[in-house]
């Protein structure tokens, strides 16, 4: 999995879309057609300066290279260029997942939830620990039984953003 180290924030993708269901749900491609990955949109808006709470009060979010920055005024998330998710080596806890940075400008909890959209599935739940205080960076690590082409929706204060990523397998 890349590096997504977060720095300052230098731009803000602007999106969302609809909320992921929680059932198990037919698939949602046609057999052979290439996952949709998010990618980013050719219009970007600089956020005003956040401070965060939790442990680190004064971090921000960078995309990096290889990344860009993709959400709304409520919820951002790092996203790879080409779409493409690595899952985590299983000596770190994560067997079928991937640690996954998000920021929020929104108070409230953070909820995620994952739809694979080219194969029948049952959504994922993610893993959203707490300590990280009401606003700024939050981490979570979501989870991919399978590889394959999944849509994952977070949600803070009832405004969400979604995107879809391909997960290959390790």
């Amino acid at each position: 999995m890349r590096a997504l180290a977060p720095i300052v924030i230098v731009s803000l993708i602007t999106g969302c879309g609809p909320s992921a269901t929680t059932t198990p749900s037919e698939s949602l491609l046609a057999a052979g057609a290439p996952c949709p990955v998010t990618t980013a949109p050719p219009t970007t808006v600089t956020p005003p300066p956040s401070v965060g709470t939790g442990p680190n009060p004064t971090l921000t979010f960078t995309a990096g290279p290889g990344n860009f920055l993709y959400g709304n005024d409520a919820l951002i998330v790092i996203l790879p260029n080409d779409g493409t998710l690595h899952p985590s080596d299983p000596a770190r806890g994560l067997p079928a997942g991937v640690k996954f940075p998000w920021w929020r400008g929104a108070r409230g909890d953070l909820t995620v939830a994952t739809r694979r959209l080219d194969a029948n599935t049952t959504p994922q739940a993610a893993d959203v620990p707490g300590g990280y205080g009401d606003t700024g960076f939050q981490v979570s690590g979501l989870n991919f039984p399978a590889p394959g082409c999944w849509q994952v929706t977070g949600t803070i204060s009832g405004r969400a953003v979604t995107f879809v990523v391909n997960v290959v397998g390790r």
